[in-house]
C-alpha cells in the first residue's frame, strides 16, 4: 500500500460540484488513486454541522461515488469533528483518506532495483505556487 493522505476538499452550498466528483472518478479509474474512506459534512450558516457517510447517502447518490474503494472507517468522530471545525459556514466538504496508488509501483520497482528512497517530503502548496510563480529580475550586464 502507497501513502495515504487526508484530503479534505470544500464546496460552497450543500453539495460538490459534479466536476471535482469526475475528477477524482477519473484518477480512481486510472490507477493513480485510491480512496480509502470518506466522510461528508455540511456546515449552515449558522454553524450547525452534519456529518454522514456513504451508507447514509440515497441510492441515487451513491452513483456518484462508485470509485470509492471501500470504507474502513479510519477517520474518528474526533478527527471529522477537528476538520468540521475549519469548514466554512454554509459549506459542503469531502473527508477523504487516499492512497496514491502509482506509488506501489514505484516501491516494486525500487525494491526490485535495490534501491531506495531517501528523501521524501511534501511541499506545502503554498510555497510550490510561490516558488512556481517566481520571476527572476532581468540582469543586465
Amino acid at each position: 500500500m502507497g501513502p495515504l493522505e487526508i484530503l479534505v476538499v470544500e464546496c460552497p452550498g450543500d453539495r460538490l460540484k459534479s466536476e471535482i466528483i469526475l475528477t477524482l472518478t477519473s484518477a480512481v479509474d486510472n490507477g493513480t488513486l485510491r480512496i480509502i474512506d470518506v466522510t461528508f459534512i455540511h456546515k449552515d450558516a449558522m454553524g450547525r454541522v452534519d456529518s454522514y457517510e456513504l451508507a447514509e447517502l440515497q441510492e441515487h447518490e451513491l452513483a456518484a461515488y462508485d470509485a470509492v474503494d471501500e470504507v474502513r472507517g479510519l477517520l474518528s468522530v474526533r478527527d471529522i469533528a477537528r476538520i468540521a471545525e475549519r469548514v466554512s459556514p454554509d459549506a459542503s466538504a469531502i473527508l477523504m483518506v487516499i492512497e496514491h496508488a502509482w506509488t506501489t509501483r514505484l516501491e516494486q520497482a525500487i525494491r526490485c532495483a535495490d534501491a531506495r528512497i531517501i528523501v521524501h517530503e511534501r511541499i506545502p502548496p503554498e510555497i510550490a505556487t510561490a516558488a512556481l510563480n517566481y520571476r527572476f529580475p532581468p540582469q543586465s550586464f
